[in-house]
């Protein structure tokens, strides 16, 4: 996106008005301090949409009523204005803007009341003649995340003067964290590397992953309710073939068993004096014998498991006793000497060895006590959940057993008979109704279908190549910055180090052949930070105008003092605290940083045919740079000198 600043614009409501026009490549305002140079950045960040203005308070607020900005994008002029008072500062115009009105003819009478909006609405606009068309960025249906906008693309445009040498931050309001991470999220889409179309596909695919995990969840779920389903309709078909005197076949899927339940088999003549619902009868009782008898060995076992439990409290207790007692017969001294002869006292040696012996081993005792004793409880646990399944168990069987003994047990002739296995279909059958309707949910079918849809989604975000374009971008990034690197000022312990920037984190740093990591806060002076700045951001504006159409990212970049490490403010109050020598290097230093600034851009024209813009303000002018073409460089580039009582106000 070919986009610049054409110019700013300050109007009263007495249309009095002040203007800076700018040109594409590099342009320079000099002048002394407090004559508004720094005051140009912040004008442009509130008429692009801030939620709040920070231009400094004094004549620029005392002049103006109105801050504008004039901007070239795609060879379209556009006028973007904002209202200064504090109760109209959210109303905002931006505006296609014909040739014949210029910084010079527009007045106060342009800008009616009409054409002014809410700033969040002129945002969108300006956001959509950049081709910024990302909406949503949420990766999960339940994030809130912001969407890319605007106000996260100025953190690239900035590098304001308490930026532009630190070393402790690179970007521009990085100290807010949530806009931190939202900004380097979304460099993918000011490279122009993803649009919206990725970001809706990654949303659906997180969408279909929770959906796969309930799925899952309901599988589990879906199998215990089979699982329950089985043990209650099992025990009344085999109660129906028992009456029959009809052999069972045991082991049957829910399937297979519902299926039988549904085809029960007819009474044969001679079957109805079978024998076999006795014999399940006395199955079943069997059965309950057996688990009372593993009831009554669970329980047995936890009482056993109480006594060793409390015997271990008793125990330990005793040998902290003994412990304390013999911690108090431990003495220091370590040599026993007879008070009359003086000769050494072996018996009291062995003694106090024997005392110390003793106390270590009760304090290991101790605390191996403590460690079995940790486990009683869980052993607890455990013994209990199995003898209360147990008893579950127990309680399902006897009601079972019961319901035998009252429907089945009776008299044995055809026509009780009869009635009986009336009974035991009904039965059957009202069990059926009441489970079948919401038994099978065919979620194997569900499973396989949305596991095609996330793989259509892992197919469709491969094709976008995120990662690897990420490379290739960090890759330009980083070769580009150890280019300019070699033509800054690093001091001569980092000459042979290579600048690297990590775009998972936006911090830089230096690494040397060794792997050694020198991090920006770690390097000393400040011309290594100031370089460093210079040298990331040209790199970031190359990157971004070398793609093209592709990026929606605003070509211009702004520069806050990049000379203060070498002349501050102030520098005409120390001069004479620096010898000739000193002052003759700094300026050479400050020839190579403009060089620089004044080469990369022609560099970037050559290479992709697109000038960007370069905005830099500055105490320092023509006269400090060493040589005649690099002093004519600058002198042309410089579109305000404010200096002698000139001044932006």
């Amino acid at each position: 996106m070919q986009s610049r600043i054409e110019s700013i614009i300050l109007l009263n409501d007495k249309d009095e008005k002040r203007f800076v026009d700018f040109n594409d490549g590099v342009n320079i305002i000099t002048g002394e301090s407090k004559t508004g140079k720094s005051a140009l950045v912040e004008i442009i960040d509130y008429c692009l949409c801030s939620s709040r203005s920070t231009i400094p308070k004094g004549k620029i607020t005392d002049f103006a009523t109105l801050f504008s900005l004039i901007l070239i994008i795609d060879n379209e002029r556009y006028i973007i204005a904002r209202k200064s008072t504090y109760l109209e500062k959210k109303k905002m115009l931006f505006l296609s803007l014909p040739e014949e009105i210029t910084c010079k003819t527009i007045s106060r009478a342009f800008f009616t009341e009409d054409k002014f909006h809410d700033y969040k609405i002129v945002q969108k606009q300006i956001e959509r003649v950049l081709n910024l068309r990302v909406s949503n960025v949420t990766e999960d249906p339940d994030d809130r995340k912001e969407a890319a906008s605007l106000r996260h693309m100025t953190s690239y445009l900035f590098q304001h003067q308490n930026l532009m040498a630190s070393k402790f931050a690179l970007f521009y309001r990085f100290d807010d964290y949530q806009k931190k991470k939202d900004v380097i999220q979304q460099f993918p889409i000011f490279a122009g590397i993803v649009g919206q179309e990725y970001y809706s596909v990654l949303l659906q695919l997180n969408s279909y992953k929770k959906e796969l995990k309930k799925i899952q969840a309901n599988q589990v779920s879906d199998a215990a309710i089979k699982n329950e389903v089985i043990k209650n309709l099992l025990p009344k078909v085999k109660n129906y073939y028992a009456l029959i005197g009809v052999e069972f076949i045991d082991n049957l899927s829910l399937e297979k068993l519902i299926e039988l339940a549904n085809n029960l088999p007819t009474l044969n003549d001679n079957s109805y004096t079978s024998n076999e619902i006795v014999v399940r009868y006395e199955k079943i009782k069997q059965e309950i014998e057996e688990l009372r008898s593993q009831e009554q060995l669970f329980k047995s076992r936890l009482i056993k498991l109480e006594s060793a439990s409390d015997n271990s409290v008793d125990y330990i207790s005793s040998l902290e006793k003994l412990n304390y007692k013999s911690e108090l017969s431990i003495h220091e001294k370590k040599d026993y000497n007879c008070p009359l002869c003086g000769s050494e006292c072996t018996d009291l040696h062995q003694i106090s060895r024997e005392i110390e012996q003793a106390s270590s081993w009760l304090t290991n005792e101790i605390h191996l006590m403590n460690q079995n004793s940790s486990h009683f409880a869980e052993e607890h646990r455990k013994i209990t959940d199995q003898m209360n399944q147990i008893i579950k168990e127990i309680r399902r069987l006897w009601g079972q057993m019961r319901s035998i003994e009252r429907n089945y047990l009776s008299q044995s002739n055809r026509h009780d008979l009869e009635k009986k296995l009336n009974y035991c279909r009904l039965e059957i059958q009202l069990y059926l109704e009441t489970k079948e309707k919401g038994l099978f949910n065919n979620l194997d079918k569900e499973l396989e279908d949305i596991q095609n849809k996330i793989n259509e989604c892992n197919l469709k975000l491969g094709q976008f190549n995120l990662e690897e374009e990420k490379k290739i971008a960090l890759k330009k990034i980083n070769q580009n910055m150890n280019l300019l690197k070699a033509q800054l000022d690093f001091e001569e312990e980092f000459k042979q180090y290579q600048l690297v920037f990590n775009l998972e984190e936006f911090e830089l740093a230096l690494v040397g052949k060794d792997g050694e990591k020198v991090t920006l806060s770690e390097m000393g002076s400040g011309a290594n930070w100031v370089s460093c700045h210079i040298a990331l951001f040209l790199s970031l504006l190359r990157y971004f105008t070398s793609q093209g159409s592709r990026s929606p990212m605003p070509l211009f970049m702004f520069f806050d003092q990049p000379s203060q490490v070498y002349f501050p403010q102030d520098a005409a109050e120390k001069a004479d605290k620096k010898t000739q020598k000193e002052s003759e290097k700094d300026k050479l230093a400050v020839t190579k940083m403009y060089k620089v600034m004044f080469d990369e851009i022609e560099k970037i024209f050559i290479d992709t045919k697109i000038k960007p813009q370069l905005i830099v303000v500055d105490h320092v002018d023509f006269t400090s740079i060493r040589g005649d073409k690099e002093r004519v460089k600058f002198s042309k580039s410089t579109r305000r000198t404010w200096r002698n009582g000139k001044a932006l106000i």
